[in-house]
């Protein structure tokens, strides 16, 4: 199994944006010439001359008033949907083993909800996500921060702690409004795709300033100046955030955006009962034996990266075991696990069974790939005209027994509890080349995997 060293990462930090205006002068200026007239012989009438209008002046435009702390530091304020923006993101690895941050495109979503609570009170809950940033080494990092803003004073809040209900006083000139805040962290995983901040605002019911921002927080950053505006009013244009852009969304914005449809992903190349018009079988539990390929490689002592010598075709055997499980909320859980045993690893050389594995619906013969480990990507699928998600991860284990070291890799699939068209395959690996995590991930044909002369065996 070729091995990979893959490092994770995840999580939180902020902006100041400024605007300044400028006025246009206006001037009008008559200018007029009068001719002499040299006397004649015979006196004639003069020509009558028009006297000119005189051109009013304009009256000057009042430049308009901000409204409020977002108008008048041209801040914009967003409503649901995705984005993307300059974020901090780690770019690699130091000789030292230090993370290396720089900048780069960051998608961000957000989406909200309001409930009346019918006590003069009503609950904001909104939720924003961030996809994390893959490098070409398959390292990942979403390193935000973010909090609740209110949009009139610009003053925002960051709370404590997570799952934690905070209460704070808010004034607005005359206005004071109590606030009760918490704030839900999710972070990245094989069985979730995103850094998530999900906040649960009560507030009055006649409040209508909420808003909430995410900005990007530096890695090597100064965490002094990022603890220190946690659990206190702080102005936006205060809050720092390097290089990275700053998102500010609205709630009543939000509320007001039109949903987007997304379409269900691959269905252009869906094909109609893929399984039963190939006449395919599935394989269950245990040791599975068919041709595949076999890597060797070897460690180059100058750069202390793996180079692959061969890939050859041939005979080889890898234990399958799967389980499934309901997770109570209308979904479930499967998890595939590949164990590669008996892999002749040293320390300058390896030899062992190399293979593609992953998922796919037997219906329509799409796989649904993951971009790299430890980190799930989620897709839309279609079915009898119904749209649901699945979520799609990959893990990877080395572990020693004695003198032999065996490699599982565990695919999991989070999906609807009465989806049962999905199945796991497993062919051969004839890459070379290293692998460019940071290419997104999308789902394809079965007939677009390239697996040469090996067997493509389908598990399940």
């Amino acid at each position: 199994m070729k091995r990979k060293g893959l490092y994770v990462l995840a999580t939180v930090a902020l902006l100041a944006l400024a605007a300044g205006c400028g006025s246009d002068e206006v001037k009008n200026t008559d200018n007029q010439v009068t001719e002499a007239v040299l006397p004649t012989e015979v006196p004639e009438t003069p020509e009558s001359t028009a006297t000119p209008t005189p051109t009013a002046t304009p009256t000057p435009t009042a430049t308009p008033v901000p409204t409020n702390y977002m108008e008048a530091n041209g801040i914009e304020v967003l409503g649901a949907g995705q984005y993307t923006c300059k974020g901090i993101v780690v770019t690699g690895w130091d000789e030292n083993g230090e993370k290396i941050a720089g900048n780069a495109d960051v998608e961000y979503s957000f989406e909200v909800t309001e409930t009346d609570n019918a006590d003069g009170t009503k609950t904001i809950c909104g939720t924003i996500n961030q996809v994390p940033y893959v490098n070409e080494g398959g390292s990942w990092s979403a390193w935000s921060m973010g909090g609740f803003v209110d949009l009139q004073t610009g003053k925002s809040f960051l709370p404590t702690v997570g799952n934690v209900a905070q209460v704070t006083l808010l004034k607005q000139e005359e206005n004071e409004y109590e606030l009760q805040l918490a704030v839900e962290r999710i972070y990245p995983s094989a069985t979730y795709p995103c850094y998530t901040e999900r906040y649960t605002l009560v507030c009055p019911s006649e409040y209508e300033d909420a808003g909430f921002f995410i900005t990007g927080l530096d890695v090597n950053g100064d965490w002094e100046a990022y603890t220190e505006r946690k659990g206190f009013w702080k102005k936006l244009n205060f809050i720092r955030h390097g290089e990275s852009d700053m998102l500010v969304f609205g709630v009543n914005k939000g509320l007001a955006t039109e949903p987007v449809t997304k379409t269900a992903d691959g269905a252009e190349l869906a094909e109609e009962n893929y399984f039963e018009v190939n006449d395919l079988t599935t394989r269950g539990e245990g040791r599975v034996r068919y041709l595949g390929t076999e890597l060797f490689q070897k460690r180059n002592h100058e750069t202390g990266l793996w180079e692959t010598v061969t890939v050859e075709t041939k005979e080889v055997e890898v234990g399958f075991s799967v389980t499934e499980e309901s997770l109570g909320d209308g979904t479930k859980q499967i998890r595939g696990t590949f164990r590669y045993d008996n892999d002749d690893i040293s320390e300058n050389e390896y030899r062992g069974t190399s293979s593609k594995a992953g998922v796919m619906d037997k219906q329509t013969g799409l796989i649904y790939p993951t971009q790299t480990y430890n980190l799930a990507n989620s897709y839309v699928l279609e079915k009898d005209g119904e749209q649901f998600s699945i979520l799609v991860g990959r893990e990877y284990m080395e572990e020693a027994e004695g003198e032999n070291v065996y490699v599982e890799v565990t695919i999991s699939v989070i999906c609807p509890e009465e989806y049962d068209d999905l199945v796991f395959y497993l062919t051969g690996n004839y890459m070379t080349e290293e692998v460019d995590y940071s290419k997104k991930a999308e789902a394809f044909s079965i007939r677009d995997l390239e697996h040469g002369e090996s067997d493509l065996v389908f598990l399940r």
